[in-house]
């Protein structure tokens, strides 16, 4: 899996907590790929001006047939009625709506999972908006050392969900790095020791490149 599609899927799950609502917003004929990226900017400040804590993600989907989709998922339900309003202002055409899980929204993954069309390059295939903390690309730690130091947090701390994310990322990153100067297991403690089974100084003692991060 891409690193892009992990961020989305982290992310999808903490918007999760808030309840969520899937959204698919398409042209009635085919525009220029730039000139839909501009209608869809204008659309989303107008959907932002009208519900200002509207928070969410947008993935953007290019059909073979149809030009440019726009996917998005919100953490609240704004009305169809007045969001077709906006949409039509906006330039655009059809719109659907449905309740959605995080299971669902991650969906939207398999988007970013396609060989990116040359129209494309350079273009952010998803991202989050709105007044939350979303996960980013470079937050992620897929196929690396810092993901088995996560996955094994997770396991032997009872992680659950993504409350205090950050938090828990600070402490991947300095045992990392304790990992690589103390020359620890990847993903054990000193010894060998799961994380569990060690006290918090012996897993938290500053490595000799520098203090606990966070």
């Amino acid at each position: 899996m891409r690193k892009s599609q992990t961020a989305f899927e982290f992310s999808a799950e903490r918007l999760a907590s808030r309840g969520l609502y899937m959204w698919t917003f398409t042209f009635k004929d085919v525009l220029a790929i730039k000139d839909t990226r501009k209608l869809w900017n204008h659309l989303l400040t107008l959907l932002r001006r009208k519900w200002p804590d509207l928070c969410g993600l947008r993935v953007f989907e290019l059909h073979e047939t149809h030009g440019l989709h726009v996917h998005l998922v919100t953490n609240r339900y704004i009305w169809v009625v007045e969001a077709r309003k906006l949409a039509k202002k906006a330039g655009w055409g059809r719109i659907h709506v449905q309740r959605a899980n995080a299971e669902g929204a991650k969906y939207l993954a398999k988007y970013l999972s396609k060989e990116r069309e040359p129209c494309l390059k350079r273009w952010r295939l998803w991202a989050g908006f709105g007044k939350w903390d979303w996960s980013r690309v470079k937050d992620i730690f897929a196929e690396s050392p810092k993901r088995v130091i996560w996955e094994a947090c997770k396991e032997a701390l009872h992680w659950e969900g993504n409350r205090d994310f950050l938090q828990k990322r600070n402490l991947v990153d300095h045992l990392y790095l304790r990992t690589v100067e103390e020359g620890w297991e990847l993903g054990r403690g000193p010894g060998g020791l799961f994380y569990n089974e060690c006290s918090p100084s012996e897993l938290l003692g500053a490595p000799r490149g520098g203090a606990l991060r966070g």
